[in-house]
């Protein structure tokens, strides 16, 4: 009997339902908290993924065939002409032979495009190359689609790798013994359950059981910070799972950074994938992920100082997640979905650590990467805390492109849109490891590092200035050193600047709005004091 039948018909009984149902769940809760604290935790492997064993999975069409035959005859010989089965699905890849084929295969919705192989026994890693294949140029593409799929539609070289029947691409947890085959069905001889089994049980090694009991496969996610010295929990963290090889499902990290899967049989095959709706984050021009494990129980995963990419690209994720989806105190978030590039080694072309193009912003290019993030500087390889502070910044300017045309953009002074970017990238980061819980030490160490305080006395441009900040906070550098702006300016609302960032062109503008705008605590004189070593200082370039 349902719930929602007790709930139309019997309300009393309902109250007793839905204890039993919440202590259920409660125990199921209990019990994955366990398990998430008991596994073993695994850092990230680095580096390339390495073929193992090729994996006979029983979905592919030979294998279900021969299991159908095996069914057939035990039921009836009459029955084993009637049971043909024909695919549903083929296993297939692609070789794009440039970026702009790449983006057209990632655009197409009906492709789940993975960059190794399905079918084989995998080590854990970051990376794939296939030995036939330059390190150079673009690599094959793996997928499955239904065998009404135009292959030759977008006229990029595939390969046809083999047959799968999966009449329902849902076959996890429960659903495994309620849904039917249309051609089974037909002659009612045989479940799609018994059917899964029976292949399940001809392909599973005789050294191995071939009917497992049920599971439930989940995952906790905690990256490590530089400045807080620990891990911490990642949320909104894409984790996906495989079983069989073809059948793929994806559960989003919660607050705690954990996910869970439904129960079900069989060993699944970790992996995350770091993109969401409103981003994508790109090791260079492809997709970025982490291969994990194939096992029977919960992944645990820290991803450490060690695994370079992978804790930069936590880093990149945490920005983003907080800036699309976190408090950011009424900022604009983006309008747009923006491609991350993440750049090995430092800026070819200068001392860049971040970059944002706002033509690709405003178009949502689908073949160009709008942000690149490099992963060193001056100094060497940059701490996380200074990747997340850089991402914010970028998407500070990608927020401020997305509101204005071209002309518009162009026409805005580069001293406002730069110190603009380092006045969210400053509050953003403050805001992310005071909700850390931060100590005093560390945030001391972060506004000094991110507040543009020792403005103009910087090797950095004079457009990277502290004007916004200045604004904003109650503190007056002034004091230190009487060649920075005398600030006893404070308490405009960073939301309302942003609110108003359209408008501001050159200095005039700024000003006017302070004038206008003032909080009661903030006279004209101030303003005046304030702003005389940036009208001084003021640059077009």
């Amino acid at each position: 009997m349902s719930k929602n039948f007790l709930k139309a018909t019997i309300p009393l009984l309902l109250l007793f339902a839905t204890s039993c149902d919440d202590e259920e769940a409660l125990l199921l809760e209990n019990s994955t908290r366990d398990r998430a604290t008991t596994e073993a935790t695994q850092e990230v492997v680095e580096g390339e993924i390495r073929l193992g064993e090729k994996i006979n999975s029983p979905l592919l069409l030979k294998n279900m065939q021969r299991a159908a035959d095996s069914l057939s005859k035990r039921k009836g010989t009459s029955l084993r002409s009637a049971v043909v089965l024909e695919p549903t699905h083929y296993y297939v890849r692609f070789l794009p032979k440039d970026s702009a084929e790449y983006e057209t295969l990632v655009a197409d919705t009906l492709l789940d495009l993975t960059p190794y192989p399905l079918d084989y026994e995998l080590s854990c890693g970051d990376s794939y190359h296939d030995p036939s294949l330059p390190y150079d140029s673009y690599q094959w593409q793996y997928t499955t689609v239904r065998t009404n799929y135009d292959l030759e539609k977008h006229g990029i070289k595939h390969e046809v790798l083999d047959e799968i029947y999966m009449p329902t691409e849902d076959i996890f947890g429960e659903q495994e013994s309620s849904v039917r085959s249309a051609q089974i069905a037909e002659t009612d001889a045989f479940s799609w359950n018994e059917l899964l089994e029976e292949a399940i049980r001809q392909t599973t090694p005789a050294n191995q059981t071939s009917l497992k009991a049920k599971w439930t496969p989940g995952a906790t996610i905690k990256a490590y910070d530089d400045a807080l010295g620990t891990y911490i929990p990642l949320q909104g963290v894409k984790v996906r799972i495989c079983v069989f090889a073809f059948v793929k499902e994806d559960r989003i990290t919660d607050a705690n950074g954990q996910v869970r899967f439904d129960s079900r049989r069989r060993s699944a095959s970790y992996s995350i994938e770091w993109e969401d709706k409103n981003w994508d984050i790109r090791d260079d021009g492809t997709q970025a992920y982490y291969n994990g494990p194939r096992q029977e129980s919960w992944w645990n995963l820290n991803i450490g100082s060690g695994a370079q990419k992978s804790l930069h690209y936590s880093a990149i994720h945490r920005a983003l997640y907080k800036y699309y989806y976190g408090n950011v105190d009424g900022l604009v978030r983006p309008s747009k979905a923006l491609k991350i590039s993440y750049q090995t080694g430092d800026d070819p072309d200068g001392d860049a650590v971040g970059s944002t193009t706002p033509a690709i912003v405003r178009t949502w290019s689908w073949l160009l990467s709008s942000i690149k993030i490099y992963a060193e500087d001056y100094f060497g390889l940059r701490k996380t805390q200074d990747v997340f502070s850089t991402t914010i910044h970028e998407l500070a300017h990608a927020s401020h492109a997305c509101r204005m045309n071209k002309e518009e953009y162009d026409n805005t002074s580069k001293f406002v849109r730069d110190s603009w970017a380092c006045t969210v990238d400053w509050y953003l980061t403050l805001n992310e490891y005071h909700n850390l819980n931060a100590n005093d030490a560390i945030i001391d160490k972060l506004d000094n590092n991110n507040s543009e305080q020792n403005w103009p006395n910087t090797s950095r441009a004079l457009r990277y200035s502290s004007l916004f900040i200045d604004m904003i906070d109650d503190y007056n550098q002034w004091d230190i050193d009487d060649t920075r702006p005398n600030d006893e300016v404070s308490g405009y609302l960073i939301s309302v600047i942003d609110q108003n960032l359209k408008t501001f062109k050159c200095y005039n503008d700024i000003e006017t709005f302070m004038l206008n705008n003032r909080p009661s605590n903030v006279t004209n004189s101030q303003i005046y004091t304030l702003l005389k070593l940036y009208k001084e200082k003021w640059t077009e370039k």
